[in-house]
């Protein structure tokens, strides 16, 4: 049986663009999703909740302006992917947001940039027969090298608030060389991928404990959360994405074209 779940999205003026081309497809191609609720998590120094809804028609749609509180700041270089304050922020949301506002036993987590083709069968209940934390697509790598590591030092160094991983082992992750760009390992990427609720909640949990309000231990939200479930030994499941009807696209121009083609 599919358990119920609600669409999580998250725009600032960059992503309610990209929204602006992808959302019809999703409509188009996987329709169930209108049956289910959606929350659009947004960036309101950029874009307004009225800007949303003009792209996206919903029928059970939720806004929420991100960040909950103003005063919350994310610094950042923003001189490399891995350190822009903005990219840092609508991570931050997907943990958070979610935490707090979904009110089904899964989120599902779409990125803006992601075409939906093909048919629109494409949820397999066997997927959640053993509950998992995760089900989201497959990958290979996880950049920076040393997220893992950074992570179980995050462990190492909070092990008085974050009781619950008593008794389960660093992960003790590496890359095969000091001048590596990545590691190698088998793991998940969450342009498209289903997230347990109540396992978000600890991992909001554990991240507001430690760190600034609403923030990450590392800027990643599907490392923290890939490495919350794999240390805790919670089950993740990786599957194929494309070959179910999505799929990814990392530029505008990519993103109109295939969006595009989809609406052929």
């Amino acid at each position: 049986m599919i358990p119920e779940y609600t669409t999580v999205v998250g725009v600032d003026r960059k992503h309610l663009q990209q929204l602006s081309h992808t959302w019809p497809t999703w409509k188009r191609h996987k329709p169930l999703l209108l049956n289910s609720p959606m929350i659009i998590f947004y960036d309101y120094r950029e874009v307004s909740e009225s800007h949303i809804r003009i792209v996206v028609d919903h029928p059970q749609l939720t806004t929420v302006p991100w960040p909950f509180s103003a005063s919350v700041q994310f610094q950042g270089a923003g001189t490399t992917k891995w350190n822009d304050p903005q990219r840092h922020k609508m991570l931050c949301g997907f943990v958070h947001v979610a935490a707090k506002h979904v009110r089904t036993p899964y989120w599902l987590k779409l990125d803006c940039d992601v075409v939906a083709v093909g048919v629109d069968d494409w949820i397999d209940p066997t997927w959640f027969d053993n509950v998992p934390a995760i089900v989201a697509h497959r990958w290979t790598f996880t950049k920076p090298p040393d997220q893992m590591d950074l992570f179980d030092q995050w462990v190492e160094e909070n092990r008085g608030r974050l009781p619950f991983f008593q008794g389960f082992k660093p992960l003790n992750l590496h890359p095969a060389s000091p001048e590596s760009d990545r590691l190698s390992h088998k793991r998940i990427i969450s342009w498209c991928g289903f997230f347990q609720t109540s396992f978000t909640c600890l991992c909001a949990h554990a991240a507001e404990v430690t760190c600034d309000p609403l923030h990450l231990p590392q800027p990643s939200q599907d490392g923290y959360m890939f490495y919350m479930a794999k240390r805790l030994e919670l089950q993740i499941l990786p599957v194929n994405m494309k070959k179910i009807g999505w799929q990814h696209w990392g530029t505008m121009q990519n993103v109109i074209e295939h969006s595009w083609r989809a609406m052929q």
